[in-house]
């Protein structure tokens, strides 16, 4: 199973899939593999994973490299060296996909992540993508067709109007939704007339979320994130996990 969390840049995109990463954990729904398609590549710091080396940096350190056999391709040696940019973890995985440092087509990074998807989610119980901001990773498909889609956004307009634009753009791709596609308001609370208004641009009169979840803003969520705690180690209780309560469940 793919799940793809997507959404405009600064809503909080990076939180919920390190939430959803521990409730995951939580709920012995393992291994997972946790992938940073961003290129800022934020999903580390927010789980206390040190990220030492990321697809794009290793995609410019073998685009010449001598030792590559003449019997593989460019595509083909990167993708056994990129075991490197694995870090393992207790119950899950850590695949951090970077950008390339130097000149060149970001394109080739993108398909060696769809390419490894296919191969690297045979060994895990699912995988859990934290999609670059926007709608570029949907046109990409660099996430392949997730069969759930977490969609974020906050109080922002544009960050409802986006969900919409890409579960349009995603439905003219594919032809369909995923069989699941969730909605989180990140920053609300609970009866705040917003939060319902939100979820209506979201939706656009056409789609219909499996469910909808409000996450209050949590001091404890801002404190780890300000100081560079890892949001595994949150307690089980802290409003933000128990607002996500049920976004861990697999159907």
């Amino acid at each position: 199973m793919i799940i793809a969390v997507i959404g405009k840049g600064g809503v909080g995109k990076t939180t919920v899939t390190a939430l959803l990463l521990r409730r995951l954990l939580d709920s012995k729904i393992t291994p997972i593999l946790a992938i940073d398609a961003d290129p800022s590549s934020c999903l580390g710091s927010m789980l206390g994973v040190p990220v030492a080396e990321t697809l794009g940096r290793l995609r410019d350190s073998l685009r010449d490299d001598p030792n590559r056999p003449a019997s593989l391709s460019k595509s083909e040696w990167l993708s056994l060296m990129a075991e490197e940019a694995i870090v393992e973890r207790n119950g899950f995985d850590l695949l951090t996909m970077g950008h390339p440092e130097g000149e060149g087509c970001y394109c080739f990074v993108n398909n060696l992540l769809r390419d490894y998807l296919d191969r690297l989610a045979r060994s895990y119980r699912l995988a859990l993508v934290d999609c670059e901001a926007g709608q570029e990773h949907i046109s990409r498909r660099t996430a392949r067709r997730p069969d759930r889609l977490v969609c974020v956004t906050n109080r922002s307009r544009m960050g409802a109007e986006t969900i919409r634009r890409s579960l349009a753009l995603y439905e003219g791709l594919h032809g369909k939704l995923p069989a699941r596609v969730d909605l989180v308001l990140n920053g609300f609370e609970p009866d705040e007339p917003l939060a319902k208004e939100m979820a209506g641009t979201a939706a656009g009169g056409v789609f219909i979320f499996a469910q909808r979840y409000i996450v209050p803003i949590d001091p404890e969520v801002s404190i780890c994130e300000s100081i560079g705690r890892s949001l595994l180690e949150l307690d089980r209780e802290t409003p933000a996990l128990q607002a996500l309560r049920g976004l861990e469940q697999e159907q």
